[in-house]
């Protein structure tokens, strides 16, 4: 019989039965329904085998009342003794409840709750001669937080035998057991030794004992994410939680996994669900704060963790965020003093090491980071958490020996960490990876078929080189190392962890990771794209990651890295801009940080992307190309942005801010994205004409501007966080507007009045094209005309291109595909026309350069490279002839005519140097 049976069971026999029916009822796994959630659910109820538990006709007031609570759907009803309202308030984290005081409340709950305050040396003198396996458990984490270690272990020694020797049928003491020898195999440096064994006797506790026991679920799950097993991990807690939806823990270790991935709208999912717990749940303040280090705001963590210290000073695991916190404000005194406030609780502890190791890592402070995780390591050598995250570090940074080495250590030390594994993997594949080197590149590639690629980048790495460094006036202090992955799953596995990744490349600093540009399956190629376009974006981020020592602003270094992928707006972008220009919803300074790393919108983070750019243009346009230099010189100093933009441009954010807006809205005039008057308003007009349109117009305005007034007056009685949020985030009804029929000879009409107006040139060519085929060349100098009012959009230079193809005159389509082809990025199809066009004309070197531009798209194309060794040929470029015809006989190998043809070119190369 459980532990939990003799707890709350009078009735033995009684409360067997209910196991036997939860037995019954309650599946083997909860997978398949747990697959299809989100990873934090939006609403949980309890799982029908505990509520048929609960509500079994055989069961005693008393039994039903001790089975709400253990499964957290309790009420007040069940809150009439001291256990009941101490076991509540220890979920709750609430200290000052009375109960938790109470003598007669069982020790280790009052000691539970003092270990987790972090009063240690009072939760251990609760325990003087309480035998349990709860009991040992608590005083050995106690112990190891004050650095007595020899004592951990001697708490947890006997317990931990018994387990490994004897058989328990108590699925509660059962699972402490595994929780202490998790403590001891942290403690003697032996994480995966016991694993398996562990893994075992938490599922015969919740799969042979008692399928309703969810804390050994969550000890699994606790288990499985020490591994970095998320998938297996995250189904555990979401087993845990249908099991009781109000446990604390298994939340924050869910709040965690959101962390890990990045995820700030999950982890705020999470602290809603602790603050129902407790308004001011420490570990959702907890969550909060690490995730305001995480998007690198260390001023708005201070915020959220110092009240919290003032009411718990000796939470460690605040204290640990607080020097975290004084790491990423690049204050050293204030960090040595927040360590110290640390080591005073627990002497000799690494854990705020380690803290603040891994948040130095994450903002890619890669040289302070790896002296905080050495000193972790040398002060706990046994526990593999820094050293994972050193190893992942040091990879990250481009120092593979030092990688390999950490990661060598973990794996022996702890073989059964996926992330560690997998890094060391790819590491060691990578010590086998062939290397070509130039000035200022090092590219490493596995060996075959890649090489075609590799080929091809050793000068415009160059040309980019000296672009962005000329434009920046910064040189790294040693190569950059770019790193070709194969294929997806190994350029996931290489920038793992890594915040803000881009879906095909990655920048961490003196490391590029990119993936190949092939056709394949999703799974393993994400297409062609412009790997020159790619690599000249995340080359700045080396740059400007440099200059700064890692601590330019995320806005800014994305904004720097589009301005110089040296290609024109496409349209959709400047539709996107423009669009949020009109509404009004262009982010300010402090909020388009936000939008890169907690998007409300899922357009917000294109929004960013696009907007930060545009600021860098509006910049450069007027305070001159150094003022970006001068920004990226103070940041290098340490200057937060709210100083550094004042001291660099000579005037507050706020009002670059305004002054930026005024220039936009110029902007989008001459993009043809601002006519006057808006189409809407000459439609308004017909409709209003109409007195039945009028009407239902009036009346879906009248409908918006009462929505409008309900959500202010909702407003009044909110916090001021959501009294501060934009109308643009609220939802109320669209303005419904009656469709109305513009006729043609209204079109002329209005475009005699507005002869220039895009919308209306736009409607009358669309019309045109509909009356008499796409390629009318009547169409010509509509389409002309449309071009001239709205520069931006691409439409009437791909018509115009498909005109002149299809005519007697196709080299006219040129000046047309060269708009397109400079905005194109996925696609070389523009690039082989302009190429053929080009060797039409004997234009012969620019057809070569359009050649080599489509290969920079899809180097593994073998019908570009026959194109481009063909036209190489011609121009009496043999060299570069020669280069397509090796590539062709790598991507076809069975083709006899590419060999033949090589060593045909190979002669004739061997006469011309004779």
């Amino acid at each position: 019989m459980s532990s939990f049976t003799r707890r709350y069971s009078s009735n033995r026999p009684c409360f067997e039965r209910l196991l036997v029916v939860a037995t019954v009822l309650m599946p083997v796994g909860l997978s398949s329904a747990q697959d299809r959630q989100p990873l934090v659910p939006a609403a949980l109820q309890l799982h029908e085998s505990a509520q048929a538990a609960i509500d079994a006709p055989w069961a005693t007031d008393q039994e039903r009342s001790a089975l709400r609570l253990f499964h957290g759907v309790w009420d007040q009803r069940d809150l009439l003794s001291p256990q009941a309202r101490a076991a509540v308030a220890l979920n709750a984290w609430d200290f000052a409840d009375p109960a938790l005081q109470d003598e007669s409340v069982a020790a280790e709950l009052r000691a539970e709750a003092r270990l987790h305050q972090g009063e240690l040396r009072q939760a251990i003198a609760l325990l003087d001669g309480v035998n349990s396996n709860r009991a040992a458990r608590i005083l050995a984490e106690a112990y190891e937080s004050l650095g007595d270690h020899k004592s951990a272990e001697a708490a947890v020694d006997a317990p931990v035998k018994r387990l490994l020797r004897q058989t328990t049928d108590d699925p509660a003491e059962l699972t402490e057991g595994v929780r202490a020898l998790v403590v001891r195999a942290r403690l003697q440096g032996q994480p995966g030794r016991d694993y398996q064994t562990m893994m075992t006797l938490l599922g015969r506790a919740h799969q042979q004992l008692d399928r309703l026991y969810w804390p050994a679920k969550l000890a699994e799950a606790r288990l499985l994410l020490d591994k970095d097993a998320e998938k297996e991990a995250i189904e555990a807690l979401h087993e845990t939680l249908a099991l009781n939806p109000r446990c604390a823990d298994a939340w924050f270790t869910l709040g965690q996994v959101a962390l890990s991935r990045f995820d700030f709208d999950s982890v705020d999912l999470v602290v809603h669900r602790l603050d129902k717990l407790n308004p001011t749940h420490p570990l959702a303040q907890l969550l909060l704060a690490e995730a305001r280090l995480v998007q690198d705001d260390p001023d708005g963590a201070m915020e959220l963790l110092k009240p919290m210290i003032h009411r718990l000073p000796k939470l460690r695991p605040a204290q640990a965020l607080i020097a975290a916190a004084e790491a990423l404000r690049y204050d050293d005194d204030a960090l040595r003093a927040a360590i110290k406030r640390y080591e005073d609780l627990s002497p000799g502890s690494a854990v705020p090491y380690y803290v603040v190791g891994r948040h130095l890592s994450l903002n890619r402070q890669y040289e302070a980071s790896a002296e905080m995780l050495e000193e972790a390591i040398r002060r706990q050598p046994a526990w593999p958490a820094p050293q994972i995250e050193l190893g992942l570090m040091e990879l990250q940074s481009g120092r593979d020996a030092n990688a390999l080495d950490a990661l060598q250590a973990v794996v022996a030390l702890d073989p059964f960490n996926k992330r560690a594994a997998n890094s060391y993997f790819l590491l060691e594949e990578l010590a086998g990876y062939s290397r070509v080197e130039s000035e200022h590149f090092i590219i490493r590639f596995k060996p075959g078929i890649d090489q075609v690629m590799v080929d091809m980048m050793l000068d415009p790495l160059e040309r980019i080189h000296e672009q962005v460094s000329a434009r920046f006036g910064h040189e790294p202090d040693r190569k950059t190392i770019i790193e070709l992955m194969p294929d997806h799953e190994r350029f996931s596995v290489r920038i793992t962890g890594m915040p803000w990744i881009h879906t095909i490349a990655a920048c961490t600093g003196p490391v590029i990771a990119v993936e190949v540009p092939r056709e394949g399956p999703p799974s393993q190629h994400q297409g062609p794209f412009d790997w020159v376009r790619v690599i000249g974006h995340e080359y700045t981020h080396t740059i400007t990651l440099s200059q700064t020592q890692n601590r330019i602003p995320h806005w800014l270094t994305e904004a720097a890295a589009v301005s110089m992928e040296r290609a024109p707006r496409d349209y959709e972008t400047s539709r996107l801009l423009a669009n949020a220009y009109r509404n009004d919803e262009l982010f300010d300074l402090q909020d388009i940080k936000w939008a890169f790393v907690r998007p409300r919108r899922p357009s917000d983070r294109a929004l960013a992307y696009a907007q930060g750019h545009w600021m860098v243009q509006y910049m450069n346009q007027r305070y001159g190309d150094s003022a970006l230099v001068r920004l990226l010189g103070l940041y290098f100093e340490g200057v937060r942005e709210r100083e550094a933009m004042p001291r660099a441009l000579g005037v507050e954010r706020e009002q670059f801010f305004r002054e930026f807006l005024d220039w936009a809205g110029a902007q989008i005039t001459q993009w043809g994205l601002a006519p006057q008057p808006p189409l809407q308003e000459l439609k308004d007009q017909l409709r209003m004409a109409d007195p039945e349109l009028a009407a239902a117009l009036i009346a879906s305005k009248q409908a918006r501007l009462d929505a409008i007034a309900q959500v202010m007056v909702q407003r009044v009685g909110q916090p001021a966080k959501a009294r501060s949020r934009p109308f643009t985030a609220d939802r109320w009804p669209d303005l419904i507007r009656p469709p109305v029929e513009i006729g043609d000879e209204t079109l002329c009409d209005w475009l005699v009045q507005y002869p220039d107006h895009p919308d209306l040139l736009e409607l009358r060519l669309r019309r045109r094209i509909k009356e008499v085929g796409p390629r009318d060349e009547s169409l010509i100098p509509l389409l002309k005309q449309y071009a001239l009012a709205r520069p931006v959009d691409l439409f009437p230079h791909k018509r115009l291109t498909d005109i002149y193809l299809h005519s007697d005159r196709p080299q006219a389509a040129v000046a047309h595909l060269q708009e397109i082809d400079r905005r194109e990025e996925k696609t070389p199809v523009y690039a082989v026309n302009l190429a053929r066009l080009y060797r039409q004309s004997g234009a012969l070197e620019k057809a070569l350069e359009k050649a080599t531009r489509a290969l920079q798209i899809n180097p593994y194309d073998p019908d570009n490279r026959e194109l481009a060794a063909a036209i190489a040929v011609e121009a009496d470029r043999l060299e570069a002839a020669r280069q397509h015809i090796l590539a062709l006989t790598l991507i076809e190998p069975d083709q006899p005519r590419h060999r033949q043809r090589l060593e045909a070119i190979d002669r004739l190369i061997a006469q011309r140097s004779n």
